[in-house]
């Protein structure tokens, strides 16, 4: 008989996506899930427990909106965090009303300054999952295609082999770094967007 309640946690490690691999070997494989252990090292994992049927939900909330449950939560809680107030507590409405249009430079700088910097390379991290899986997928479809488009196809290994040399080189000390990758592989960003038309 399943337990009534299931295990989450706020931070996960990112999923093992061997398939984005694809032509790196075992070693590749191994550096790489190195290189994303040693870059979020210092970010603490918090375990708790939910009712089963909330958990079911939730994830399925998650999915519809096309987002990974873990991730949601991590929002909540920074959120949270940054203005100061759970406002879900206790079922009452939230008393803060933080403006909705307040800039990050409005805030205190030596509060959120550190947190903002692990928060762009836990990002940078997962944008970069992100678009190798994505880019491999595209290509499995575009593969199964009975007229294949080879231009669409190079692109698409050439953006996914961009993404693995960046991920293989990542240094989460390096800020401009993790900007860049932010700026190329965010969706919102320009270069997402425009990556995404062309798709």
């Amino acid at each position: 008989m399943a337990a009534p309640w299931s295990d989450f946690g706020i931070t996960f490690p990112l999923r093992s996506r061997s398939s984005a691999l694809e032509g790196r070997g075992r070693q590749g494989g191994q550096r790489l899930a190195a290189i994303t252990r040693v870059a979020m090292e210092n970010s603490p994992i918090i375990r708790f427990r939910i009712d089963r049927e909330i958990a079911e939900r939730a994830h399925r909330m998650a999915t519809e909106m096309g987002l990974e449950l873990p991730d949601v939560m991590r929002m909540m809680l920074t959120k949270a965090v940054r203005i100061g107030d759970f406002s879900i507590d206790q079922g009452e409405d939230s008393k803060v009303q933080p403006p909705e249009d307040r800039l990050f430079e409005a805030y205190e700088p030596r509060y959120w300054a550190d947190a903002k910097a692990s928060l762009d390379v836990e990002t940078a991290l997962a944008v970069l999952h992100h678009a190798i899986a994505d880019h491999t997928s595209s290509l499995d479809e575009g593969l199964a295609l009975k007229v294949p488009d080879p231009e669409l196809l190079e692109r698409l290994r050439n953006e996914r082999d961009e993404a693995c040399a960046l991920l293989a080189a990542f240094d989460p000390t390096n800020a401009e770094s993790v900007a860049r990758i932010l700026e190329r592989f965010t969706p919102d960003s320009s270069a997402g967007r425009a990556s995404e038309k062309s798709t």
